[in-house]
């Protein structure tokens, strides 16, 4: 990608959680569904975290979070979220296309509204042995909401064949949204 293009990308970006600020963060509706599988304790990643509603969550819940976004507007939302909660959150701007989780490094990563398919082995790898991957996504040609690109649109069934390698605990996909539950074999 030309430099070019990245300042614009990353402009695109700021701008849109910068408009968008004062709306509450919220989970995704497949890790509040599902929370009861979350680990006790342990560290997790809320990855291309947006304001971070899934970041809180996972902290509320006692988990040591990291979130991740490609945005310092959204990181910046997020940081006084938590400030005024009370709770620790470790948040890194970083462009996860080009600079992935190291492997075995999370209990649990969740990722909503973000697709690049490309990244599917980094995730499986980032999980250590046992570890829950929450991911829910757009689904199908765009209707009214979502990205219009296609590039960033889930096939039917595709979220699950992109979960290769992992035991799938919950899948679903309605109107356009696909979502999955995966868990990382355990080490023998």
């Amino acid at each position: 990608m030309s430099e070019e293009n990245e300042t614009e990308r990353r402009s695109r970006w700021q701008a849109c959680y910068s408009e968008n600020a004062d709306e509450p963060a919220q989970a995704c509706a497949v890790l509040r569904h599902h929370a009861h599988l979350l680990p006790a304790h342990g560290t997790a990643l809320d990855l291309a975290c947006g304001r971070g509603g899934n970041a809180l969550f996972l902290a509320r819940r006692g988990l040591h979070t990291h979130a991740w976004d490609y945005a310092d507007s959204a990181l910046a939302a997020l940081a006084r979220a938590a400030q005024a909660e009370g709770l620790a959150i470790a948040t890194a701007c970083r462009d996860v296309t080009r600079d992935p989780p190291a492997p075995g490094s999370f209990g649990a990563i969740v990722i909503s509204n973000f697709l690049h398919r490309p990244l599917f082995p980094a995730l499986t790898a980032a999980l250590r042995p046992g570890g829950l991957l929450f991911y829910e996504t757009w689904l199908g040609p765009r209707r009214e909401r979502g990205p219009i690109s296609e590039a960033f649109r889930l096939r039917a069934g595709e979220l699950v064949a992109l979960c290769e390698g992992l035991e799938l605990l919950h899948c679903g996909e309605e109107g356009d949204r696909a979502w999955v539950v995966a868990r990382a074999p355990s080490s023998c």
